[in-house]
């Protein structure tokens, strides 16, 4: 099959298209035909290195997680049946034109849901439910900042936290306010405009770091959570709770979950643009750069 695979790490020009063995799903895994890749910065972030010295990826490697694409085989499910799944890209990488995955990282994915959208869905959806269920434990009522509440992370989070009943605070750039509202948005802050002098937050869901967060990091209540999914460290002068970085998780029924709310037009997605699987180079360059106006989509 064709994939995209770096031979080492470094930018996006280490990126190459090949010929690999296709992928043998081991007894329950399900073989997938991708039709979709969704592009994620953690992407470029493993290509590069950053995590070399904590997990070390075997040479060459098939990158990415995200997908969307028909099962041909394997698995307890019919041929053909539509799926997104968030896969193992140390055991069958996502930049590819097939892929195996184990059903707990695997949902359907309904007729009414293209497949770009679908493969927009699984790191982003499960990490901003995750973090505001799990991480945060946010709960009725509490007062709950979101940074880069209009991004992928952050829109699934906003739409996670007001189905518990939290009053949601969107911290965005300058011209995003509206679109935060219409998310579901309480409150907007417009991030570096001003100090904030409203309530303290319960609990701060970051997906930006950096020192455009800091000031508002000091602003949560001294029994608080602080939880981050960006890499970028935030300065904890002033902050007066520790400050903790959450990785995603699989999980098939908060996947589920995630695509229900977009198929019943709960959550909009946005798709800033589909390239060929042969363009990664360029849709990894893009979303390494930041601020792409929506989800980068790879077609097989």
């Amino acid at each position: 099959m064709k994939a995209i695979i770096f031979n080492q790490y470094g930018g996006p020009e280490q990126l190459v298209e090949a010929e690999v063995p296709d992928p043998v799903p081991s007894p329950g895994e399900m073989l997938i035909r991708v039709r979709a890749v969704g592009v994620n910065p953690a992407d470029g972030k493993w290509r590069s290195g950053m995590f070399q010295a904590i997990a070390p990826v075997p040479l060459p490697h098939v990158g990415g997680y995200d997908i969307a694409g028909e099962v041909i085989g394997g698995g307890d499910v019919p041929i053909g049946t539509r799926v997104v799944a968030m896969v193992d890209p140390f055991r069958s990488g996502a930049y590819a034109e097939l892929a195996v995955a184990d059903p707990s990282r695997v949902a359907r994915l309904p007729d009414e849901i293209d497949f770009a959208t679908g493969a927009s869905l699984p790191t982003p959806g499960l990490t901003g439910v995750q973090l505001i269920e799990d991480d945060l434990g946010v709960k009725a009522g509490q007062r709950v900042l979101i940074t880069g509440a209009v991004g992928a992370v952050g829109r699934i989070a906003v739409h996670a936290a007001k189905q518990l009943g939290a009053t949601v605070i969107a911290a965005v750039r300058d011209g995003a306010a509206e679109h935060a509202f219409q998310l579901g948005a309480d409150e907007v802050i417009i991030l570096g405009s001003a100090n904030y002098d409203g309530p303290a937050f319960d609990c701060i869901l970051d997906t930006i770091g950096g020192d455009l967060v800091s000031p508002l990091c000091c602003k949560v209540k001294a029994d608080g959570l602080i939880c981050t999914a960006a890499t970028t460290p935030i300065p904890p002068d002033g902050v007066p709770v520790a400050i903790v970085f959450a990785g995603v998780r699989p999980d098939s029924d908060r996947l589920a979950r995630v695509v229900s709310w977009v198929a019943n037009g709960q959550i909009l997605v946005r798709i800033a643009d589909r390239l060929p699987l042969a363009q990664a180079r360029t849709a990894q360059a893009r979303v390494d750069a930041g601020s792409t106006g929506g989800k980068i989509i790879l077609v097989p």
